[in-house]
């Protein structure tokens, strides 16, 4: 394998592998998985082939990820580029995708083996390494899923920066309708930090779940909906709000709802004032509910490179300052106490909808079927992956993706160290 413009492996806080019997995480909710035959992926389609049951499945996902407009059950708005898009340029000599990472692969193999379809290494505008597949290129725009989340993390800080909204008040102030339900007890920190006490939301394969009614008014799945503030509201709480750190993309879609309650602005508005503030290129797109509002919990959709900009400019100190403050605070512990999610993402820590791995110093934001964007906040990198993953989370192409990605930032960090040769 090359060695030209090394790349490092060695990270501060190995991750741990979790074993998973084929297809199904044991004591796992639906959303997690592994074993699942790559032949399925790369098994011929037409477009006529896709249909709202199989569109999040091998191998059509690798065509709708990219294409979500089409697809979205609810609709989507259309996202314009920056009106200063940021001018980027191509480093004259590249990061050598060819160089051996791990166990004698290169690292176009290793993302070959996990279904990358976009990759960019970024830095003060200059791309430092770039790599497409699936039918994927530079202009195309991704569902980032859940790291979609970050997003509205960012947008709720801006305002709270603003003094538009108070952390400490709780959801029911400024949303008046969802007084005495489980999310209106909360306070818009709680909400942040997915400390809400309301019911994890996991199980989007089974069918009837919360979960899977949930997509449904997301326009993820096909269903009967019935409203998706509707459901927001009647669904009750299963922890006092603070006691337990919860996944639910209902506190993400709760934040949209607040944010436009908070500033009189839709929620596309805010969005596109945000890729304003860090210079996307190319058009996104935001999905729609069943009520016409937005579910960015799962639904905004963007290039490569502009998801790279994204991250870069969170590295770059340019996020508000209470949200720095949120994601880096030693004291909220409550994500690692979770049994799934410290087993899954251990030494990871987790604020106002985003992750922060302490002892790395880098922020990043994670969805389903593996996008994953990562900030260095002591260099000022970033480095995405845009992946076609069978499920929601493969936990050992998490592992190898997150593997990379501070492979990559330590190698930046340290240039050409003999301790950054090849991974472990």
């Amino acid at each position: 394998m090359k060695t030209l413009y090394r790349i490092a492996a060695i990270i501060a806080t190995p991750l741990a592998i979790v074993s998973a019997s084929p297809a199904v995480q044991a004591d796992a909710p639906s959303a997690f998985g592994s074993g699942f035959n790559v032949q399925d992926f790369y098994r011929p389609f037409t477009r006529t082939d896709i249909t709202p049951a199989n569109q999040q499945k091998w191998p059509y996902y690798k065509y709708v990820s990219a294409h979500w407009p089409e697809f979205a059950l609810h609709g989507t708005a259309e996202i314009s580029p920056s009106k200063k898009p940021a001018e980027l340029k191509v480093a004259k000599t590249h990061l050598d995708l060819n160089t051996e990472h791990d166990n004698g692969k290169s690292y176009i193999e290793s993302m070959l083996d996990t279904q990358v379809k976009g990759f960019v290494v970024m830095k003060d505008n200059v791309i430092l390494a770039e790599y497409y597949d699936n039918g994927f290129n530079v202009s195309d725009a991704n569902l980032l899923q859940s790291a979609s989340k970050t997003f509205v993390g960012i947008i709720t800080h801006q305002l709270i920066d603003k003094g538009s909204i108070d952390p400490k008040a709780t959801v029911s102030k400024y949303l008046a309708d969802t007084a005495g339900s489980g999310v209106g007890s909360a306070t818009v920190q709680q909400v942040l930090d997915m400390l809400s006490g309301m019911p994890t939301l996991l199980d989007f394969h089974t069918p009837g779940a919360p979960g899977q009614l949930f997509e449904v008014e997301q326009g993820l799945q096909p269903g009967k909906a019935t409203g998706h503030r509707k459901m927001i509201k009647s669904t009750k709480a299963d922890n006092r709000p603070g006691d337990a750190w919860q996944y639910s993309d209902m506190n993400t879609d709760t934040l949209a709802l607040l944010t436009e309650m908070a500033s009189g602005k839709k929620f596309s508005e805010l969005l596109t004032a945000l890729f304003d503030d860090f210079g996307v290129n190319y058009k996104g797109s935001l999905a729609k509910t069943s009520d016409g509002t937005f579910a960015p919990s799962y639904g905004i959709s963007i290039s490569a490179r502009d998801y790279a900009l994204f991250h870069q400019w969170i590295a770059q100190g340019k996020a508000p300052k209470s949200y720095y403050a949120s994601v880096t605070d030693p004291s909220k512990t409550k994500f690692a106490e979770n049994k799934l999610a410290g087993s899954t993402f251990p030494g990871v820590r987790y604020g106002s909808q985003s992750y922060f791995i302490a002892a790395d110093n880098v922020i990043y934001s994670s969805g389903s079927f593996g996008q994953t964007g990562y900030s260095d906040m002591q260099n000022g990198v970033a480095v995405i992956f845009l992946s076609d993953w069978a499920v929601n989370w493969e936990v050992a192409k998490g592992n190898q993706n997150r593997d990379r990605a501070l492979a990559i930032i330590n190698y930046l960090r340290h240039g050409s160290s003999p301790n950054y040769l090849r991974g472990h």
